[in-house]
């Protein structure tokens, strides 16, 4: 059967590609270069602060799974996205939903639910995207490294199937470096009114200026400049704390790569940033913790989790998207540091100093890498033997299969028929399909 006759079993047009966010989402149609928009996941009440619908409280175990609104604000949020970006009934339409694997399961079946229940699309599917990633680049086999708003994971897929014993994950992001810059502004920064002497910051910037600080302003030092600032800060740290002698020997920090920025806060509100804040808020990423974990050493304890036949060949594939990754010198201290730890490190020196470490340079900035890979999945006929029907769903008791365990039909449904069929396959990866 063709690709066109199947979109009429499901619904006409091409299917909806979106990429849900804890911070963004993408979203638009399959077959397209890129999005149609890139919003905040949130919803805004008239003359009130965006609210956020998927951020968690991270300093409580429960979370946002428990949060009563949660449905309302998914569908308040799902509604804005249908009716007036992409201007589309979504009834009986196909909707493809990049996911995480690590994501909640509460949250995409309460997606599911309000896509199903309350907007009537045809057919769903969430799919990983991580390997979804790897589509924009054409690969089979690599290493994904996914440096996000909350979090860094790192995930190697073989063959078009995530490795998911192989998975690292750690806090790093793009929220750690905008606590960092709040830190380093209330020491360092000052504010100045007109003309009138600079004072101090004594308030938090709302998140909105802590991010455009980071986008705008800050950058990934270079690994000789990283260690030094990092010996000055240790050696100012004993001092002040601990009183070790070592303290008193001449380290310091080098001398800031660029100058002050004057960041406007309003017509008459300036905000000074010190170049040394600019160059060294994105350390968070790169420093090592009591664990001695940073996203560098992620990618080599990934490595090492791998199949010894396939080290080399991940090496060479690695694959950086999230919007924390587009800091500049991101990548360039990146692949500087994995060569470093993997020829000097004892862990690392005995297994992965053969390792020749290569990033790809994806059509798209990092941050819809995935989102485009989306919309080539959702463009091939394989994308139909992965649709979760409705039917299926509400058999189910509104439970959705993992992506190994997707219905895999042997017979494309027909015309007459919206249910799944009875008889399935199995299959992991994508484009698995077996086309009758």
């Amino acid at each position: 059967m063709s690709y066109k006759k199947l979109g009429m079993v499901f619904g006409g047009g091409n299917p909806i590609v979106l990429d849900i966010g804890e911070t963004y989402t993408k979203l638009g149609f399959a077959g397209e270069p890129e999005p149609r928009a890139v919003i905040p996941t949130a919803i805004q009440k008239v003359g009130g602060p965006l609210t956020y619908i998927l951020k968690s409280d991270r300093s409580c175990i429960s979370q946002h799974l428990h949060c009563a609104t949660l449905k309302q604000s998914i569908s308040k949020f799902l509604e804005k996205v249908f009716f007036k970006i992409l201007q589309i009934n979504p009834k009986h339409q196909r909707v493809l939903l990049c996911e995480s694997l690590l994501n909640p399961t509460k949250i995409r079946e309460v997606i599911a639910e309000v896509l199903f229940h309350q907007f009537e699309v045809a057919a769903l599917v969430f799919a990983p995207h991580h390997l979804l990633a790897c589509f924009t680049v054409a690969m089979g086999t690599g290493l994904v490294v996914d440096c996000a708003y909350n979090e860094t994971i790192v995930l190697p897929v073989i063959e078009g199937t995530p490795i998911l014993w192989a998975w690292q994950s750690a806090p790093l992001g793009g929220s750690g470096i905008q606590d960092e810059i709040m830190k380093e502004i209330s020491e360092k920064g000052k504010i100045q009114v007109h003309d009138e002497a600079a004072k101090s910051v004594t308030s938090r910037l709302s998140e909105r200026v802590l991010e455009d600080i980071k986008v705008k302003a800050c950058f990934v030092t270079q690994y000789e400049r990283a260690k030094l600032i990092h010996a000055g800060k240790l050696a100012e740290w004993r001092k002040k704390n601990v009183g070790d002698s070592t303290s008193e020997q001449e380290i310091t920090k080098p001398s800031p790569a660029l100058s002050d920025m004057v960041y406007p806060l309003d017509g008459v509100t300036r905000l000074i940033i010190p170049g040394s804040v600019r160059e060294e808020v994105a350390e968070v990423l790169f420093e090592q913790d009591n664990d001695d974990t940073s996203i560098s050493t992620m990618v080599l304890d990934s490595l090492l989790q791998c199949p010894v036949v396939s080290r080399k060949e991940l090496a060479q594939n690695l694959l950086v998207i999230g919007g924390t990754s587009l800091l500049p010198g991101f990548r360039h201290r990146l692949l500087f540091e994995l060569k470093e730890f993997a020829e000097s490190e004892e862990k690392y020196r005995s297994k992965l100093s053969q390792c020749e470490f290569r990033v790809h340079n994806p059509p798209v900035p990092a941050n819809l890498v995935s989102w485009l890979g989306a919309s080539i999945f959702a463009s091939l006929e394989s994308f139909q033997h992965r649709l979760v029907t409705k039917e299926y769903f509400n058999q189910h008791n509104r439970k959705l299969p993992d992506w190994c365990g997707l219905p895999f039909p042997d017979k494309t449904p027909e015309a007459s028929s919206h249910t799944t069929p009875a008889s399935f396959k199995g299959g992991s990866h994508l484009g698995s399909s077996k086309n009758k």
